[in-house]
């Protein structure tokens, strides 16, 4: 729920919104915020788009390598609004700038796909100038910030840098430079982690965020389950894999949005936090190479064998999205926690069994058995819930994620 409307400043200088967190306020998404997310649901359908062309290794490879540019552009923003956000003229019109680049960057992903990058690379060097110059505001706003924002202005800078330089050098060498500028960029945040703590996020509005995130990756498989029954004649089969595949879909919204709370990270330090965050990377990447599985699994209903890459794209969605389940529920290091690690892990064997020994399987079964997985892992989590529904919660200081 966003939070209720208020007049927009001409200028209202930037504050930690994090401290807010301490004295007991809940925090939701703003209008801004959910209007900013509408543009990354079309850089993952783009990303799902490119994907669904190319089920090879070599295409899964691709498309991690477009994700993570922009999942971590949805992160920037994100985590910037959600530490300094102030709602004046100034901010909604550099989000709105940002959001524009976004747009930029994702009409362009399935050219990058076929290795047509240079536009890719020049609109996600736009990107991060514009989070610089996000960052020299808070510079420039509040002194307590400045620790962490003198990594962080030379480290998306030099991102933007490399981002730029790399369109002058052709494919491969290209590639490595990309590799290079991420990397400095994505590991900013746990190189700085003594001063990221100086600087806390919103203890409530932050896993809201990443949640919608998540429901943004989810409503790529349920487009996936529309577009493959709109593209193959009704049978029983076609009609059977579709809702095998909403199965499966739901199951993972269900044990997801019921079972796994930001807020449970609390008080367990920025390091939890961190990770839970970042295990997220891994959870809506393979969210979405499981809609793009789901969707080419209804197309071959038919068959009487599940396409190798189907298969492999499948078990991979599925193992990647419920291995992170599993990491993110031992970092919460809560001993009720091990029983929910011990079933998302439980999820991974069966599409890993699937996957290295289901190449004769059609695809009804095939969908069936992954299915079944997540229905049981669902059942058992339920019953587990009754079970400690009565057990009293501890409590816990508050402290920042990351």
């Amino acid at each position: 729920m966003a939070d209720p409307p208020r007049r927009s400043p001409l200028h209202a200088p930037p504050r930690i919104r994090g401290l807010e967190s301490s004295d007991g306020g809940t925090r939701h998404a703003t209008w801004l915020e959910l209007f900013f997310d509408l543009v990354f649901v079309v850089a993952i359908a783009q990303l799902a788009f490119a994907l669904s062309h190319d089920l090879t290794l070599h295409g899964f490879l691709v498309f991690c390598g477009l994700f993570v540019p922009v999942w971590w552009a949805w992160v920037c923003f994100t985590v910037y609004a959600d530490r300094f956000d102030s709602d004046d003229v100034v901010h909604r019109v550099v989000m709105l700038c940002g959001m524009f680049a976004v747009g930029a960057m994702a009409s362009v992903i399935p050219d990058a796909a076929v290795g047509d990058t240079a536009a890719f690379a020049i609109t996600y060097a736009v990107i991060q100038l514009i989070v610089v110059a996000l960052t020299v505001r808070v510079w420039l706003n509040i002194p307590a910030a400045r620790p962490l924002m003198n990594v962080y202005l030379p480290t998306f800078t030099t991102t933007a840098g490399l981002m730029l330089v790399s369109v002058a050098v052709p494919p491969p060498e290209r590639y490595w430079i990309w590799t290079l500028a991420l990397g400095v960029s994505v590991g900013a945040p746990l190189v700085a982690r003594g001063r990221v703590e100086r600087v806390p996020v919103h203890a409530s509005h932050l896993p809201e965020r990443v949640g919608l995130f998540t429901i943004i990756v989810l409503g790529e498989t349920v487009v996936a389950v529309v577009i493959g029954t709109s593209t193959v004649e009704w049978s029983v089969a076609s009609g059977l894999v579709a809702g095998l595949g909403f199965v499966l879909a739901a199951g993972f919204w269900w044990i997801y949005f019921d079972y796994l709370d930001g807020e449970m990270l609390v008080g367990r330090g920025t390091r939890a936090g961190q990770a839970y965050f970042y295990s997220h990377l891994p959870l809506t990447a393979g969210i979405v190479a499981l809609g793009v599985g789901v969707e080419h699994a209804i197309e071959e209903a038919s068959a009487s064998e599940l396409h190798d890459g189907t298969r492999w794209l499948l078990c991979g969605g599925i193992g990647l999205a419920f291995a992170s389940l599993a990491a993110i529920h031992r970092i919460a290091a809560d001993a009720r926690r091990d029983t929910d690690v011990w079933l998302r892990l439980g999820v991974v064997g069966v599409a890993l069994a699937v996957a290295l020994l289901g190449g004769g399987l059609g695809p009804t079964a095939a969908v069936a058995i992954l299915a079944a997985a997540v229905a049981a892992c669902l059942a058992l989590e339920l019953a587990l819930h009754e079970r400690h529904a009565a057990e009293p919660e501890v409590a816990v200081a508050d402290a920042p994620l990351p």
